[in-house]
């Protein structure tokens, strides 16, 4: 009879957990980070952006969230919107080929087409134009132990959380069924901790290692981000070291002087500026029109508007080239994304029917851009706005010739990151460690509290380095796995670029120098001492300088005093 009650009461308990297990399981599947992106924000993340033309059914999904008039009707629109996701995601599947993935190389441009509206367009066009990026390229951390013990975003504590309470969840099951029949249990497991730990130290192994190669991976394709924007540095710096100058010299008249001295350069640069390059020089021009000791010398005019040109193409072919492998800039290349870019002054009419009629694929259009930088330093070099021998112009193309290899090898690094069979044994091999872990526990006499906390810290770990490495294998977030919350920020790339495309036209606008005292060797007046002056000698300088000027003033004074004199 006692032990009817018992078994009853044992009955009644697991039906009570397997209830709250079920339910707390459920919550866990509805509170998924798709969530986020029916939030109204002014700006589109990254990762939505990636989402978008990956499930056609998410289209429809990134709108602003109308708030519900109670919890519940939350509840239940998320419930109906969950539900039309995974059904748009089994139509899709089942048109497709069994190993067909929709990544970045082979969606169909009519899905990206219906996911590219003009609140996106824009939100890109808005983050691709910046010249100072708003974050870094990766979250950066202090490294004192107390700092990184207080993150919780972009760890893998925030990714592995769900699935950690689901396997503990699943190690309390087990805990109820091994308390029906301790003994019975036991012995059936007799040896099972054996097994156990000779597969852990396998399992430990592969993930390892599988982590090790899946971070070359990703320390790969942000070293060729940076190569790649080095390398477009490099051109924009040798073409404004070597584009042609006016040279002040001092038998220059005065209207000579006022056009090609103190001329402001407003030349305005198409796309990231939203000012003008303003290189006023400001020589100090006396009466008879020559000038002081400042003389300054400056672009021509046709040799700023190269400049401007080529940093422009500069900025398109980056931009082009980063829409080409990753999903957040992908609508770019669409057709409404091309002519967004017209109506925004990021290319041309004429640029953009070249781009859209070119007998290439569409994640190519950035070779095009390429060639356009060539061809234009060598049309410029032959117009004589560009000096230099043809070694140099050997140089700028081998440069060209080594950005086409950083941009290809970024795609290579995609397309190839991994072998399926690979990720696969890894997988297996960490789900079946975790789910054996409550019958080793058992086995080798735990307590079931042993056993459910021991679940959840292998889960935190193990499949926490497991995801860490699946992140590394999506540098860009095309794929959005997790949460998407530490991915290399292509924004900071293209903002640090563009920032670049200026940067040494800008910084030479004017040379400090006089090319003609240069030629005449008289350079004294720019040579300072080593050390500098001395504190006595500034002193002694500003007295010096102020009489000087006390001087002039007494002179200039009494110029104006006989001139007035005289005309009485």
């Amino acid at each position: 009879m006692m032990r009817n009650l018992c078994l009853h009461s044992s009955c009644q308990t697991a039906t009570a957990a397997f209830r709250i297990v079920t339910f707390l399981i459920l919550c866990l599947y509805l509170c998924n980070e798709d969530a986020s992106a029916f939030q109204s924000n002014s700006h589109i993340h990254p990762a939505t952006r990636s989402n978008l033309f990956r499930h056609p059914g998410y289209v429809n999904q990134v709108r602003p969230r109308q708030t519900a008039s109670s919890p519940l009707l939350n509840f239940l629109e998320r419930l109906r919107r969950k539900r039309r996701t995974n059904s748009d995601r089994s139509s899709t599947s089942s048109t497709g080929t069994g190993t067909a993935l929709n990544m970045v190389f082979t969606t169909p441009s009519s899905v990206i087409e219906q996911a590219s509206t003009d609140v996106l367009l824009d939100d890109l066009i808005d983050e691709s134009v910046r010249t100072t990026a708003r974050k870094t390229v990766m979250m950066q951390f202090d490294p004192s132990s107390g700092w990184i013990w207080r993150r919780w975003k972009g760890t893998v504590f925030s990714e592995t959380w769900r699935i950690c309470i689901i396997n503990m969840i699943y190690a309390f099951l087990i805990t109820f069924v091994y308390k029906l029949n301790k003994d019975a249990f036991r012995n059936g497991l007799s040896g099972f901790s054996i097994l156990w730990g000779q597969l852990l130290s396998v399992t430990t192994f592969t993930l390892t290692f599988f982590l090790n190669q899946s971070y070359a991976l990703w320390r790969n394709c942000y070293g060729y981000s940076r190569r790649l924007q080095g390398r477009l540095n490099d051109l924009n710096m040798t073409l404004a070291s070597h584009a042609k100058r006016v040279e002040v010299t001092s038998t220059n008249n005065k209207s000579d002087v006022d056009n090609n001295v103190n001329g402001n350069v407003n030349g305005s640069v198409n796309g990231s500026l939203n000012g003008s390059v303003n290189g006023s020089v400001n020589g100090n021009v006396n009466d008879d029109g020559s000038l002081g000791s400042h003389q300054f010398s400056t672009y021509t005019e046709p040799a700023r508007e190269v400049l401007e040109l080529m940093a422009r193409y500069t900025r398109v072919f980056n931009l082009l080239t980063y829409a080409s492998f990753t999903g957040s800039h992908r609508p770019l290349l669409t057709p409404q994304g091309m002519r967004r870019m017209v109506d925004r002054g990021i290319i041309t009419e004429s640029e953009r029917t070249i781009l859209s009629e070119v007998q290439l694929p569409v994640t190519q259009r950035h070779n095009t851009l390429l060639l356009w930088m060539m061809r234009l330093f060598e049309d410029a070099r032959k117009a004589g706005h560009i000096d230099g021998s043809s070694g140099f112009e050997q140089q700028f193309l081998e440069k060209c010739h080594v950005i086409r290899a950083q941009y290809g090898a970024i795609g290579d690094e995609l397309q190839g990151r991994m072998p399926l069979a690979y990720a696969h044994i890894v997988q297996v091999l960490v789900d079946v460690i975790l789910w054996m872990y409550p019958f080793m526990a058992f086995s080798s006499g735990m307590t079931p509290f042993l056993a459910v906390l021991g679940t959840g810290l292998l889960t935190m770990f193990y499949q926490g380095l497991f995801n860490l490495a699946k992140q590394f294998l999506d540098p860009y977030d095309n794929e959005s796995y997790g949460k998407g919350e530490d991915p290399l920020c292509i924004d900071t790339l293209i903002a640090e670029s563009n920032a670049g495309s200026v940067r040494w036209m800008n910084g030479l606008a004017s040379t400090p120098y006089s090319v003609e005292k240069l030629r005449q060797g008289n350079m004294l007046q720019y040579q300072l001492p080593l050390r500098g002056w001395t504190i006595e000698q500034t002193t002694e300088r500003k007295q010096e300088e102020m009489i000087v000027n006390t001087k002039k003033e007494a002179e200039e004074a009494e110029r104006i005093r006989v001139e007035e004199t005289e005309r009485k």
